[in-house]
Order: C-alpha cells, then sequence, then structure tokens
C-alpha cells in the first residue's frame, strides 16, 4: 500500500468475522464493513495496524447479484445489524463456512468430528426478545437508540425490525411517557418480553429522580408493560418483573415452564433456543442413571429438561437473581432431582468435588469470555464421558476446545445455530467425548 494513501479500490474476497469484507491491496489486508464477495468497492482508511487497515465504506463499482436492498433504513448508521443487506440463506452460508475456518487449525485430516449444516432461526426478524437501548439528551430532548457501529454516538430508534412485536409495542409507548414527562433522563433502557403471555418489562437506569408515580403512569398507559424497575438515586420496582416462558420438555415427559426477569439470562431467539434444548437433550443421550451438572445453568434453561430423565443434576452460576429463579423453577416444574449452587464456577467445582467423584455429562454455556482453562480443568477432574459446549463466541470456544483436546477428549460433532439473524454473531453447540 501506499504510503499516506487514504482511498483504496479493493474486491471482497470473503466475510471475516465481525461482520467484515475482506480484501487485499498490494497484498495487505484491508476490512471494509456492508460489502459482499465479489464486489470491487472504493474504502476510505479509518485505521491502519502492520498486518491489515480497516477502512470505511464509501463506493461500490461493480456490485455483487448476492446484495439485496436492507429492510431498516437506519442500516449502516445503526450498530445492530451487519448483514442486512445479504440474502438469509447467503448468511446462513457465510456463518456455516465461518465455523469450518475456526475449526480448521483445530481438527486434523483424520478427525472424526462430523461438523452439520447451520441451523436456521425460524423468524430472521422480529425474534428479539430483549435488547438494551443507550440514552441521552439530544436539543433537550431524551433520545433512545442503539450505539454506532464501532462507536458510542447514540443511533435514535423508534422501533426496530429486530425487536419482537410486542416490544415494538412497548417503545412507544415509553418514547411519548418521555416526551410528556419533562426533565426525566434516562441513560440506560433493557425492554425484555413473553411472547406466550402477552406482556413485557423494562429496567431502566435513570441521571436523574423518577418517582413510583411516574412509573406507575407509565405501566398504566402501555397495556403490554407488566413491571419496570428504576435504578437511580432511588431504587424501586412498580409492577410485576417476572415472566413466563414455555418450552418443550425431554421427550415423552411436560413442558418445561420457566419465570425470568431482567437481570437473568434468558436467550434473545426463543425459536433457536428451543432447537438449543433439544439438541442437548439428544446429544446427551441420557439412559436415565447419569449425573450431569450444568456450569453457568443460568435460570435452568437446560438443567431442568435434563432433570426430567437424569436421577442427579447439578447446576451452577455466578448470578444470584439467576439461581433463585431456577431453585423456584425446579419447584414450579415439580423437579426434586436438581441442586443449584450459587458462586463462581470454580470455587462451586472445588466445593462439589469434595462431595462426589465423578459425573457423567458436563453441559457449558459461558458467557462469551468462555470457560477459561481454570474451570475446565477442575470439572474435567470431575471426569465427565461426555461434555456438551454451547457458546456464543466461536473464538473462545475454540481457544477452550483445544485445551479439552489436549486433556484426551475428541470432538465428535458441532453445529452453528443462527441465533441472530442480520448479524455477524451465531451460536455453536459442540460435542465432546473421552477418548478410550
Amino acid at each position: 500500500m501506499q504510503e499516506g494513501m487514504k482511498e483504496v479500490e479493493l474486491i471482497i474476497e470473503k466475510m471475516a468475522y465481525g461482520g467484515w469484507g475482506m480484501g487485499r491491496v498490494a497484498g495487505k489486508i484491508i476490512f471494509v464493513p456492508y460489502t459482499v464477495p465479489g464486489e470491487r468497492v472504493i474504502g476510505e482508511i479509518a485505521s491502519e495496524k502492520k498486518n491489515y487497515a480497516v477502512a470505511i465504506f464509501r463506493e461500490i463499482m461493480e456490485v455483487s447479484p448476492l446484495r439485496q436492498s436492507p429492510f431498516c433504513n437506519l442500516f449502516g448508521q445503526c450498530g445492530g445489524c451487519h448483514y442486512q443487506h445479504l440474502a438469509y440463506q447467503e448468511q446462513l452460508l457465510i456463518k456455516e463456512q465461518m465455523l469450518k475456518e475456526f475449526l480448521t487449525p483445530l481438527l486434523a485430516k483424520d478427525s472424526p468430528c462430523k461438523i452439520y449444516s447451520l441451523f436456521p432461526s425460524p423468524e430472521d426478524r422480529g425474534y428479539r426478545i430483549r435488547a438494551q437501548l443507550k440514552g441521552a439528551q439530544k436539543l433537550g430532548k431524551q433520545i433512545l437508540g442503539f450505539y454506532g457501529r464501532k462507536s458510542h454516538q447514540i443511533v435514535e430508534i423508534k422501533e426496530c425490525p429486530l425487536l419482537h412485536p410486542l416490544a415494538n409495542l412497548i417503545l412507544p409507548g415509553v418514547r411519548q411517557w418521555t416526551e410528556k414527562e419533562a426533565g426525566l433522563f434516562i441513560k440506560n433502557l433493557e425492554v425484555q418480553v413473553s411472547p406466550a403471555e402477552g406482556k413485557g418489562i423494562i429496567f431502566l437506569q435513570a441521571v436523574n429522580n423518577i418517582t413510583e408515580k411516574l412509573v406507575n403512569k407509565l405501566i398504566t398507559n402501555v397495556p403490554q408493560l407488566k413491571g419496570v424497575t428504576v435504578k437511580g438515586k432511588r431504587n424501586f420496582t412498580a409492577g410485576e418483573m417476572l415472566l413466563d416462558y414455555k418450552f418443550l420438555g425431554a421427550p415423552g415427559k411436560e413442558n418445561v415452564f420457566l419465570q425470568a426477569s431482567y437481570d437473568s439470562f434468558v436467550q434473545v431467539n426463543l425459536g433457536v433456543n428451543q432447537q438449543l434444548i433439544k439438541m442437548v437433550l439428544e446429544w446427551a443421550e441420557l439412559e436415565g442413571k447419569e449425573r450431569v451438572l450444568d456450569l453457568f445453568c443460568g435460570l435452568g434453561n437446560f438443567t431442568l429438561p435434563l432433570a426430567q430423565v437424569a436421577p442427579e443434576v447439578w447446576g451452577i452460576d455466578a448470578n444470584e437473581s439467576a439461581i433463585n429463579l431456577a431453585r423456584q423453577n425446579a419447584s414450579k416444574n415439580r423437579l426434586k432431582n436438581c441442586q443449584f449452587l450459587l458462586g463462581l464456577a470454580e470455587e462451586e467445582l472445588a466445593k462439589l468435588k469434595k462431595n462426589i467423584d465423578r459425573i457423567d455429562v458436563l453441559i457449558l454455556d459461558p458467557p462469551r469470555a468462555g470457560a477459561g482453562k481454570k474451570v475446565l480443568k477442575l470439572a474435567v477432574e470431575l471426569h465427565p464421558q461426555k461434555i456438551i459446549y454451547v457458546s456464543c463466541e466461536p473464538p473462545t470456544l475454540v481457544r477452550d476446545l483445544k485445551l479439552l483436546l489436549s486433556w484426551g477428549y475428541e470432538l465428535q460433532k458441532i453445529q452453528a445455530l443462527d441465533m441472530f439473524p442480520q448479524t455477524y454473531h451465531f451460536e455453536v453447540i459442540a460435542f465432546l467425548s473421552r477418548r478410550l
């Protein structure tokens, strides 16, 4: 690349993880957002490192037939979506290829690992049951929206096509409320809905003083709103903050009912989550005599269906609200054979090892940072024959899988699921067994 060069012309070779189109100029890798493989584009260099540069998308010289018109007029400004300019089937193929690329350095040529085709989302928009919006004051007016791509500049939204229709019914009511009540300043807003219940809840982080009277007025004016929790100069809750969800249980068993709140993790895409639960149950192949440990168990999303079959199940999570709800959910589903332990995974594993010498099946569903070496080492000391690892962050999944492979486990099968259509993110489920 010529020194001082600001504008570059390049052909996009493929999509890279992170929502970037990738091409080269004079051998140097250039990442350009909102592009499509095969396109010739012009980009303006925004930042440059030794081995690569990042460019701002400026102009298309040759358009790919794979390009489509985005369905949201904020695409390219709002940072929430990365792939609206690509047909949904093309998004699936790109994510499938990305998973294979992540796995390439991990798997030997003679690896028995089966890589399944990516499971598509039942809905490619209107699927998100929860979202976090940012707030700011603009010309003396409260605005709510999402951050722009790679920035902290807030792009105001009226509604979001990725949000469940129920959430898009609640947000206009919140906007009218902020416009009517002078002096309100909301810094963060989290909305979560239950389609089965037809209701939603909101968590507000306020800069100034919001009273119960004001919040009750909001709940009265928005019929879909069940409750609001406020954190600010005063912390309080108005209404009810628990939402009901229903999932299919283990084969031949009753449905599983879960209650969740804003401060306990729920997957954003209920349709794909149902498929995840189904796959965990199928891949575990429980016979009714196993001990199962569910690390990072949350509300019991996997724990409870597994407890419908396995006689002994443990769930560990550091989120107090989630563990309390998991215990309540177990009781609600009449499952007395599961124990939920509150604390950091490594600390609770160390305690658990003093009471049991082995488990048969280990379930992992950590946050994006992954499980990590310390937690994994303690977990495998319980000698699980099967490990099922669910991840929303392929780079940390691959890092952790590499450790497990070095400790005597073999990757048997893996599959991506499109938990987050229109974005570069995807969920992965991997199955490992102990080598004989």
